[in-house]
């Protein structure tokens, strides 16, 4: 385990690697690969197909090629999309995507187009241009365009990171025009933030820096623009994430979440306290003979639910 822990507190909106519609049972499993994408711990696993199961209930499932790419997922407790299905080039590209209704209608879905480097994501039902993505590696300069009905781009961000992968800057476009620009620093054991604003015709009219980040020892605080402290992480030496501590704009702590590490460093316990809402949850955390989570037993305000994992592997 290590800080990409944190994914598991606040973000569920995943890499490419990864699905953008989860349940609970899958969204835990995917926060313990250590940073893993689901396709990378497939691969690795030789997995064919992963269920997710709440209270016995079938939750949701992803079934694998033997690349470890998704080709079909199920979320059952999703009363838009109930199924999806995805298929994939040789280079391990993704080429299409679709998504169904509970009965079993299509909805909607999107296929891919690479040329020269870009990614083009077009609307099954009509062909359009949905979005670019550009990224010219060894330079790290990144694009992502969106696209309205006539072809014309409504809105793009333009991204330069360093070599280490850490934001440098990030300008945000509408109708060919910039309206915001963020750029980072990185000073010692700190990271700045300067957002820059701009009026309809392109000209500066704010430009503010604030702290965004401090690396202590074993603790990492996170600053808002405003600039107060709004969360604290505690790390233990093996950058384990051992707590986290969010705060309101006065100082009064909304919300903790501790844990607990084995031997090996496999999570077997959470706990998440929110004193603004007067409840608590805690997480138990089992795993089989291959290190593979097994079982997740969630309690709360007096009320339990199991979540179980059965995998396939070609």
């Amino acid at each position: 385990m290590n800080k990409l822990s944190i994914l598991f507190l606040f973000s569920f909106s995943l890499t490419f690697g990864q699905r953008q519609i989860q349940h609970e049972p899958e969204r835990i499993f995917n926060t313990l690969n250590e940073g893993k994408t689901t396709i990378e711990y497939a691969k690795e696993k030789n997995l064919k197909k992963i269920t997710f199961l709440r209270d016995k209930v079938l939750s949701s499932s992803i079934e694998f090629d033997k690349n470890g790419n998704f080709i079909k997922t199920v979320g059952m407790e999703n009363n838009s999309v109930r199924h999806s299905t995805y298929k994939w080039d040789v280079l391990n590209r993704m080429i299409e995507k679709k998504h169904f209704s509970p009965d079993g209608s299509f909805r909607y879905g999107y296929y891919y187009r690479y040329d020269n480097g870009a990614e083009l994501m077009y609307k099954i039902k009509d062909s359009i241009l949905y979005t670019k993505e550009t990224f010219i590696k060894g330079e790290n300069i990144g694009t992502h365009s969106q696209y309205d009905s006539i072809g014309q781009i409504t809105s793009k961000k333009v991204y330069v990171k360093d070599s280490e992968m850490r934001w440098l800057s990030s300008s945000r476009f509408q109708n060919d025009q910039i309206y915001v620009q963020y750029r980072y620093e990185y000073l010692d054991n700190k990271k700045y933030v300067t957002k820059i604003q701009f009026d309809h015709n392109g000209t500066k009219y704010s430009e503010k820096r604030h702290l965004d980040e401090v690396k202590l020892d074993g603790k990492l605080e996170h600053y808002t623009d405003d600039g107060w402290l709004f969360r604290v992480d505690h790390f233990d030496e093996s950058d384990n994430l051992l707590k986290m501590e969010l705060f309101e704009k006065d100082g009064q702590m909304s919300r903790r979440e501790s844990s607990k590490y084995d031997s090996i460093g496999k999570l077997i316990k959470r706990t998440k306290n929110f004193f603004n809402k007067n409840h608590k949850e805690v997480y138990f955390f089992k795993y089989d003979k291959l290190d593979r989570i097994k079982k997740v037993i969630k309690k709360r305000d007096g009320n339990k639910e199991i979540f179980k994992y059965a995998y396939e592997v070609y």
